[in-house]
């Protein structure tokens, strides 16, 4: 696998691959981000700042899942919730500072790509885990729920291993302050775009849309058929204790399809600069959004966070 093979070159040596070499222009950091970067300190600053604010909403609800581990639906929360806190470093806080500085990929290579490769294993950890979420509920409507709690730390092991993979093995995506947002490209050269297109990113993205957009249909399929066969008192009471959780579920999935689509489109074809930036609001809002839905509508984590 060549993206493989050069993802883990690019960790000793980047500065020795042709695609990545920033050495036509000297010094490097000072220049590159004259010539190449632009400064955004309006985009910059409300990155880090939503940033900042989500983390600190976050404490409590780590904690009110962590009380609550031992079912299986809140450990893959609990897991979920680990992932956002880490995505939200990277493509909130580090890359608002990145605007800030009008930083381009050879401005700061290391730490453009140390944000650009774990933001983007944990985006696809959340893919993962939020199907894993999505599954469970499901198994729950149809009272097969302990099937799924038996093997539930086995899946969030191949689930963390699924995130390693693409923060490590996969080719990164680079912040460029020009365009504001991440890019498979670092935008350095006459080499085509083609030579930095991360393949199985792309694959995950299109495999989330298409399987949420299934997973939701079983969901509400499911959902109203088990409503329907109960009694008018029976159903309502189902549908209000089902209701905020497959609301929940839902809220946290669209946000994630909204940026898997976005991001594949921009990095392909040629996109609008406000679509671009679109794109990264929600991949920002996909991980920063659960605290929020928790504290309004998961009645559990209100509790314990009281």
């Amino acid at each position: 696998n060549m993206s493989m093979v050069r993802q883990l070159l690019f960790i000793w040596d980047w500065n020795s691959m042709p695609e990545y070499n920033c050495s036509r222009i000297r010094p490097i950091g000072v220049e590159w981000t004259k010539s190449m970067g632009e400064k955004q300190p309006i985009f910059g600053i409300w990155s880090m700042t939503w940033g900042i604010f989500c983390e600190i909403l976050y404490v409590p609800c780590v904690i009110a899942l962590y009380m609550e581990r031992r079912q299986a639906c809140y450990r893959i929360m609990l897991w979920l919730a680990i992932v956002d806190v880490i995505a939200i470093l990277c493509n909130s806080i580090g890359f608002g500072f990145l605007l800030i500085e009008g930083a381009v990929f050879c401005s700061r290579p290391w730490m453009v790509w140390m944000i650009g490769c774990v933001g983007l294993g944990m985006w696809c950890g959340a893919c993962i885990g939020c199907l894993l979420l999505v599954t469970y509920r499901l198994f729950e409507l149809m009272n097969m729920s302990k099937r799924f709690e038996n093997s539930t730390g086995f899946l969030i092991v191949i689930a963390t291993c699924y995130s390693l993979y693409f923060a490590f093995l996969t080719p990164p995506i680079l912040t460029n302050s020009k365009y504001k947002a991440m890019f498979y490209d670092p935008f350095i050269g006459d080499v085509p775009t083609k030579v930095y297109v991360n393949w199985p990113h792309t694959a995950n993205n299109l495999f989330v849309v298409l399987t949420s957009a299934t997973l939701y249909l079983l969901l509400c399929v499911v959902l109203m058929t088990k409503q329907g066969a109960m009694s008018s008192e029976v159903g309502r009471a189902r549908l209000s204790t089902n209701g905020p959780i497959f609301l929940q579920a839902s809220l946290i999935c669209f946000f994630n399809v909204a940026a898997s689509l976005e991001y594949i489109y921009m990095n392909f074809f040629p996109t609008p600069q406000i679509l671009i930036e679109l794109g990264h609001l929600s991949w920002q809002v996909s991980h920063a959004v659960p605290p929020f839905i928790y504290l309004t509508l998961n009645k559990t984590i209100k509790r314990n966070c009281k």
